[in-house]
């Protein structure tokens, strides 16, 4: 059975290019492209891995990863985050503690990007 990823970037371009390329890599694949849905989106989706985008309107990434870390059963999800934040070195502390395995600055390169996701889910 193929590994679900949950994509969520307010970016279409690149949820689409995610969700495109992904796909090609076997993975079975959900797209999110509202903060506001998108802990809505973890639930329903019960992904193996998600990739998040830190600056999103309404809901930024932190304060997902803080929602998913409340709930048993969406603390343990992997998440790679997927961000133009100039200062997440800055965080990267927190972000490791709300189950953040690896920070992946934009542009990013989209074959190291599915080496680290081979290395975190399979």
């Amino acid at each position: 059975m193929a590994k679900k990823i949950l994509v969520a970037d307010d970016d279409a371009a690149i949820a689409d290019l995610l969700e495109q390329s992904l796909k090609e890599e076997g993975y079975d694949v959900a797209k999110n492209v509202q903060s506001l849905r998108f802990y809505d989106a973890v639930r329903e989706q019960r992904p193996d891995l998600i990739l998040l985008d830190l600056m999103m309107p309404y809901l930024a990434g932190e304060d997902e990863l803080r929602l998913m870390q409340l709930a048993p059963d969406t603390a343990g999800i992997p998440v790679i985050v997927v961000t133009a934040k100039a200062d997440v070195q800055r965080d990267e502390p927190t972000l490791r503690q709300l189950g953040v395995r690896h920070i992946v600055r934009k542009p990013f390169d989209l074959n190291q990007l599915l080496q680290l996701i081979k290395q975190t889910i399979e």
